[in-house]
């Protein structure tokens, strides 16, 4: 690929709409990193998110698959995930997501997502 910026790479199942995504990318962005969406056939949000560490030069990926957000680093094995969290609980919890993954590029504490009510 010619785009060489530093991203956190998600690797999304071609089945999830652009609307899922919104929170999670806003909260990324409100972090201040760069974010790149590939979408995929594959199912299996841990492979999803392995794939997408890989392909980062920041070295973390989000795979969305499932009703699943899955976080990790390309460090860590495919079915170890650093966090994994259901898409679409809340609004906030969509967002605080993709805050944590751009976090974790900062090295800054993360955010408690908020538990449904």
């Amino acid at each position: 690929m010619t785009d060489e910026r530093p991203t956190i790479n998600l690797a999304v199942h071609e089945g999830v709409g652009d609307e899922q995504l919104t929170q999670v990318l806003l909260g990324i962005e409100e972090e201040g990193v760069p974010s790149r969406v590939d979408r995929l056939s594959e199912l299996n949000p841990l492979v999803l998110a392995h794939r997408a560490a890989a392909s980062s030069r920041l070295g973390i990926g989000l795979g969305i698959a499932l009703d699943y957000v899955v976080i990790t680093t390309e460090k860590l094995p495919e079915r170890r995930p650093y966090l994994a969290h259901f898409l679409g609980r809340s609004e906030q919890a969509d967002r605080i997501i993709g805050s944590n993954a751009a976090r974790l590029v900062k090295r800054l504490p993360l955010r408690e997502p908020e538990r449904s009510q």
